[in-house]
């Protein structure tokens, strides 16, 4: 049975078949707000206290803590990791946005053009979507018929979060408390003690605030760091998991159920990624195009409904999630795999520019000169 660690030190994995899966889980879950009048979180199926999709959001943030760790313990360059997830996040973002604003939403929108690229609103639409100020901004007399008006760009909610934690993880490898193992472990009991307890009913009782997301994602996150830093400790088997799987399926649906269900989903992540066979392989390569997928995937629902309102729930999500893999491969061949070249250089550059700041000589008090320099001793 091998370790985390040696599957991890062998840089061959398929955990982009987990992404793929779990954005399919989110676009379903979306298609459901698209299409159905009125619906609620606490209308969908629930199993370990959440949503499918709720759990597919989770997966994303398990899988970043957890590689996000392991790369900054092998290379613990905490400036170089956030300028990657800058890098790696917005090209996509402001891509998609402009394509939206600029073109697509000038030819479905009701308005003249005229009044469509007049308006305030579609400009501050794409500053607010490009700068994640408002996730819910909404284009001038587009798709405002919709089941679920005018919203497009949803899922970039969780992007939040993800660039908190990303930071919080590289104050912790800067402080050099990523290495406490001890500190470590007691930050994960602590916040598994929490979610425990906020979510002893599952989400049924707490609204969606940004305190409920922060406990979730936070876990979620916190419980990918954790495997990181005990790699070495964890062995990873399909033998595992049938023995897990049942230990945990029997509080599926107790007051400690969104405890099982991250403790099963980390370790089902973890055994699917490392799992080598012609369809997690497969899987795989659709994950490699996932980012670009989860970004545009609300913005597809919503125009395939716009133009097939009368279409059946899983006519809208098989057709909107056909679209959105390609728009994901275009994506990441065009636009996310050229930018990644360039975090390296502008790291440099920050780093540098960082070093000239510190390096530079503070100037004299204010209304008093500064000191001349003793003279040099004669030798």
């Amino acid at each position: 049975m091998r370790t985390l660690a040696s599957l991890l030190s062998d840089r061959e994995n398929n955990l982009s078949a987990v992404r793929i899966v779990a954005a399919a889980l989110v676009m379903l879950s979306h298609s459901w707000l698209a299409t159905v009048p009125g619906i609620q979180t606490r209308d969908f199926f629930h199993i370990f206290g959440f949503s499918l999709g709720h759990h597919g959001v989770h997966v994303f943030f398990i899988l970043s803590g957890l590689l996000l760790t392991w790369s900054m313990l092998r290379k613990p360059d905490p400036l170089r990791s956030m300028v990657a997830r800058v890098v790696r996040y917005f090209p996509a973002i402001i891509v998609s946005c402009l394509i939206m604003t600029l073109a697509l939403g000038a030819v479905v929108t009701r308005l003249p053009a005229s009044d469509y690229y007049g308006a305030s609103q579609t400009w501050g639409f794409l500053v607010a979507i490009i700068g994640l100020t408002n996730v819910n901004a909404t284009l001038p007399g587009v798709y405002e018929n919709n089941v679920y008006p005018g919203i497009l760009y949803v899922p970039l909610w969780t992007l939040h979060y993800e660039l908190a934690f990303s930071l919080a993880l590289s104050v912790l490898v800067a402080t050099g408390a990523i290495l406490r193992k001890g500190l470590v472990l007691a930050g994960l009991v602590v916040t598994l003690a929490i979610y425990t307890v906020w979510f002893w009913d599952g989400e049924s009782h707490a609204s969606l605030g940004s305190v409920h997301h922060l406990i979730r994602l936070g876990t979620a996150f916190g419980v990918g760091v954790a495997l990181a830093v005990f790699a070495d400790r964890v062995p990873v088997s399909w033998k595992g998991f049938a023995i897990l799987a049942p230990l945990c399926a029997i509080f599926a649906y107790s007051h400690v159920a969104a405890l099982a269900g991250v403790i099963l989903l980390s370790y089902l992540i973890l055994c699917v990624g490392f799992t080598r066979n012609a369809v997690v392989g497969f899987l795989a390569t659709l994950g490699t195009w996932s980012y670009g997928l989860y970004v545009s995937s609300f913005v597809i629902e919503q125009t395939v409904t716009h133009f097939a309102p009368h279409w059946p729930n899983w006519a809208i999500s098989v057709s909107s999630f056909a679209i959105a893999v390609t728009v994901g491969a275009v994506s990441w061949r065009y636009v996310e795999k050229p930018c990644l070249r360039y975090i390296n250089p502008i790291t440099d550059k920050v780093h540098a520019l960082a070093a000239r700041l510190v390096g530079a000589k503070l100037p004299a008090p204010r209304g008093r000169r500064a000191k001349a320099p003793e003279p040099r001793a004669a030798e």
